[in-house]
C-alpha cells in the first residue's frame, strides 16, 4: 500500500490540517486524480492544467468521504484550509507548492521503499518510438506465467508524467515484477519519468522519427530514448538486464555495460532467425525454438523473440517455462493494429518507421499465405508530429510503397501532396475521409485483403462502420 508515513518525508508539502490524529497512525493513500470516478475513502489529487483546475471539484469529492485531499497552495486557500477540516473533520487536508510534483515525489518514495523490502523484486523500463505497448504487454506476458498475480504493469497507454506514478501507486507487497512505460514528446521528459521509477531493468524497442518535429533530429531522439539505458546503467551498477535490437543502427551504437544484450537478424550477440511462425536462438548456450501460430506480422514475431530473450535474461532458470509461455502468447486487443475481418487497421498511430514496418509486415504476411499485391488495397493517411520533415518522410514512404510493388493505394488527408511527390499516380487521393466514403463500400467488395492506417486525427477506424 501507499503508507501515509511517505506524507511527512515530501518536500513539495506545505501544510497538513486535520480534525482526527493523522500523524499517530499509518493508513493506506488510494491515490484518485479523477473527480468522476472517486470513491469513498479515496485520496484526491487536484491537479492543474493549462484549461483546469481540479480544486473546484473538491466539493464533490468530500460529499463521498474524501480521506485525503490535495491542492495547490495559496492564501485563500489556506485560509479556508481550518474551516474545512471543521466541516470535515474525517478528511485531511494537504497544501502543496504543486500537485503534479506531489504525485511524482510520492510515487518514487512508494517505488524505493517497495523495492527495499524485497532485493529480489525487480523495475523494468520501457520506451522507444513504436511498439512500447506491444513489448510491456509480451513482457508482462511472459513474465506472469511464472510468477502468477505478482507482476504489475502499465494499464493502456499511462506513461507520461502523471500515468507513471499512478501505475507505481497501484504496486503492492504482493508483486514481484513492475513493468513501467515511458513515453514522451519532449526532451528531458524520459528523465523525468526514470527518476520517479527508478528502473533497473529495461528494453528499448527502436529509434524512429516519433516526435521529431519537437526533438528536430534522429541523434536527438536516441539520446532522449537512450536515458532509460542511462538510468538503468546507473541504478544498476552496469549489472541491470537490458535488451535492445542490434538490426537498429541507432540501438547499436549504445556503449556496452555488464547488463546489455543485443539481439538481431542481422547483428547482435543473440542471433534470432524467423522461419514462418518459428522463431529460433541460443541463449546461455541453449537452443530456444519458438513455435507461435497466433502472430502474423513478422515484426511482430521479432518482438517476441526479443521480449523472450529480456525475460530469459532476468530470469535464465526459467528457460523452459518461458519458451512455452512465447509459443501461446496472443496479442490482445489494444485497439492499435488489428485485423477486423479481411482489414488490417491500425489508425492509432503513424510515423515513418512504424508506417514503414507495417507496410513490410503486412505484404510478408501476404507473399506467405499466397496472396497477389493486386488482390490488396491500401489506405495511407498522415503521419503527425514530423514538423518540418513531413514533405520529406511522406515522399520517401509513398516511394517505398512503389518499390513494394503495391498499385492500388489511396492517400488522404492534409499531406496528401506530399505522398503524391513520391507516387504521382495512386488509385485517388483525398482531403478527408469523408471523400473517400463511397469508393470505400467498392474497395471492400472487390479486394481480399486492405491496409488501413494513419495517425489517430484521421480517424480512419470509422470506416469500419461504412458497408
Amino acid at each position: 500500500m501507499v503508507s501515509s508515513k511517505l506524507l511527512f518525508k515530501l518536500k513539495s508539502v506545505k501544510t497538513m490540517t486535520s480534525a482526527f490524529d493523522h500523524k499517530g497512525r499509518e493508513f493506506e493513500l488510494k491515490i484518485n486524480t479523477d473527480s468522476r470516478s472517486f470513491q469513498a475513502g479515496e485520496t484526491f489529487v487536484a491537479l492543474v492544467g493549462e484549461n483546469f483546475d481540479a480544486f473546484n471539484y473538491l466539493e464533490s469529492v468530500l460529499s463521498l468521504d474524501a480521506k485525503v485531499v490535495v491542492f495547490n497552495s495559496t492564501k485563500e486557500r489556506e485560509e479556508l484550509v481550518p474551516m474545512l477540516a471543521a466541516f470535515y473533520p474525517k478528511t485531511l487536508f494537504i497544501t502543496v507548492t504543486d500537485t503534479l510534483l506531489f504525485i511524482q515525489e510520492l510515487a518514487r518514495l512508494h517505488i524505493e521503499g517497495w523495492r527495499k523490502a524485497d532485493k529480489d523484486r525487480k523495475i523494468i523500463g520501457v520506451t522507444g518510438s513504436n511498439g512500447k505497448t506491444t513489448h510491456k504487454e509480451m513482457i508482462y506476458f511472459l513474465l506472469n506465467s511464472i510468477f502468477p498475480g505478482k507482476v504489475l504493469a502499465t494499464k493502456g497507454n499511462l506513461n507520461n508524467h502523471i500515468g507513471v506514478p499512478l501505475t507505481v501507486f497501484r504496486l503492492n507487497k504482493k508483486h514481484k515484477v513492475a513493468i513501467i512505460e515511458m513515453g514522451m514528446n519532449h526532451a528531458g521528459e524520459i528523465k523525468v519519468l526514470c527518476d520517479i521509477a527508478k528502473p533497473e531493468h529495461g528494453m528499448i524497442t527502436n529509434i524512429g522519427a516519433a516526435h521529431i518535429e519537437f526533438l528536430k533530429t534522429m541523434e536527438a531522439i536516441f539520446k532522449e530514448k537512450g536515458t532509460l539505458y542511462d538510468s538503468v546503467v546507473k541504478n544498476a551498477k552496469g549489472k541491470g538486464s537490458f535488451v535492445v535490437n542490434a538490426d537498429d543502427p541507432y540501438l547499436a551504437k549504445l556503449k556496452k555495460s555488464k547488463g546489455l544484450v543485443t539481439y538481431g537478424e542481422k547483428n547482435g550477440d543473440i542471433k534470432i532467425n524467423i522461419d514462418g511462425d518459428e522463431i529460433s536462438f541460443n541463449i546461455d548456450k541453449k537452443n530456444v525454438w519458438i513455435n507461435n501460430k497466433n502472430i502474423f506480422e513478422h515484426h511482430n514475431l521479432k518482438n517476441l523473440a526479443g521480449t523472450t530473450i529480456f525475460a530469459m535474461s532476468l530470469f535464465p532458470k526459467k528457460i523452459k517455462e518461458l519458451t512455452l509461455a512465447a509459443s501461446n502468447y496472443e496479442q490482445p486487443n489494444m485497439n492499435r493494429s488489428q485485423w477486423v475481418d479481411n482489414i488490417f487497421l491500425d489508425a492509432y498511430n503513424a510515423n515513418p518507421s512504424s508506417m514503414r514496418v507495417s507496410l513490410d509486415s503486412f505484404v510478408t504476411v501476404m507473399k506467405n499465405k499466397g496472396v497477389s499485391l493486386d488482390d490488396c488495397y491500401f489506405v495511407l493517411g498522415d503521419m503527425n508530429e514530423l514538423g518540418d520533415h513531413a514533405p520529406q518522410m511522406h515522399k520517401e514512404i509513398a516511394e517505398h510503397v512503389k518499390s513494394l510493388g503495391i498499385k492500388n493505394v489511396t492517400f488522404i488527408g492534409r499531406y496528401r501532396e506530399f505522398y503524391l511527390n513520391g507516387y504521382p499516380d495512386p488509385v485517388s487521393h483525398y482531403h478527408t475521409k469523408e471523400e473517400f466514403f463511397s469508393e470505400w463500400k467498392d474497395v471492400r467488395k472487390k479486394y481480399k485483403f486492405v491496409f488501413v492506417k494513419a495517425s489517430r486525427s484521421l480517424q480512419l477506424e470509422t470506416l469500419m462502420g461504412i458497408v
